[in-house]
């Protein structure tokens, strides 16, 4: 029998409507095809393929000296099997791989999952933005964590 494989790999233009799926399941306030657009143009935005089907994905912005993580996804079917783990983490060595000393994240404050899956990997509550998020209306937690060098870890 043939192992199945992951594999990670930038976030292109083509990925755009598989990506808005799951996007939609996932997201009352789902982001936009546009908004996608934008986050592949900054070079930090990758897929999660499984058996060459797309099953999540990651974005970011780098801004000044930090790393913002603004989106990340696995397609429902998949949750709850580490992929979103594998994720963030390939993030974060990617993060340090360019020279960068910290990522932050909102997160809504009660989706309970998101924050033990970012503490899993190291970031800790550094915030608090009051009424954040819309539909339904809830703080964002402010999430923090710093990248370590290799020699560090």
């Amino acid at each position: 029998m043939k192992k199945k494989q992951t594999a990670i790999r930038a976030m292109q233009v083509k990925d755009l409507q598989q990506v808005l799926q799951i996007e939609q399941q996932l997201f009352v306030d789902a982001w936009s095809a546009e908004m996608f657009r934008q986050e592949i143009e900054q070079k930090a935005s990758f897929v999660l393929e499984f058996d060459g089907q797309l099953i999540g994905y990651i974005c970011g912005w780098f801004l000044y000296e930090e790393f913002n993580l603004t989106n990340l996804a696995v397609a429902t079917r998949f949750q709850g099997r580490g992929y979103g783990k594998i994720l963030v983490n390939y993030l974060i060595d990617y993060v340090r791989q360019q020279g960068f000393k910290s990522i932050f994240l909102e997160v809504r404050e009660f989706n309970d999952a998101a924050r033990k899956l970012y503490e899993k990997c190291g970031f800790q509550i550094a915030g608090r933005r009051k009424k954040y998020y819309k539909n339904p209306e809830e703080d964002a937690l402010l999430m923090l964590t710093l990248v370590k060098d290799e020699n560090e870890r």
